[in-house]
C-alpha cells in the first residue's frame, strides 16, 4: 500500500526540522483529528504525530549553569587592618 504524499510530507519535516514544514504538519495534523468520519485509530495516530512535532518545535530550554566564584575572604581589601598608631586588637568597652 502507498503511503499518501501528506504522511510522506510531514515525515520528512520531522526527520529535516524545516520548521515552515513543522508548522504546516502541526496544522495538519490537528486538522485530521478535527475531520468528523476519522476512526479512533486515525485520530491517535494524528495526535501522537502533533506531540512529536510541537516537542520538536517548542523544546525544553537548557539550564544555564555559570561557574561559580569563591566566596571573597572577610576582611579584605584596603582600610579593612588596623590604623597606624592603634592596635590590632579592638578596645573593649567596660
Amino acid at each position: 500500500m502507498a503511503v499518501p504524499s501528506e504522511v510522506q510530507r510531514v515525515q520528512a519535516a520531522i526527520d529535516h526540522h524545516n520548521r515552515k514544514e513543522l508548522e504546516w504538519s502541526l496544522w495538519y495534523a490537528r486538522m485530521r483529528q478535527r475531520v468528523p468520519s476519522a476512526r479512533p485509530a486515525d485520530v491517535k495516530y494524528w495526535s501522537a504525530v502533533e506531540a512529536q512535532v510541537g516537542e520538536i518545535l517548542s523544546p525544553t530550554p537548557e539550564t544555564t549553569v555559570y561557574p561559580s566564584r569563591k566566596k571573597k575572604r572577610a576582611n579584605r581589601g584596603l582600610g579593612a587592618g588596623p590604623l597606624p598608631g592603634e592596635s590590632a586588637e579592638p578596645a573593649s568597652e567596660t
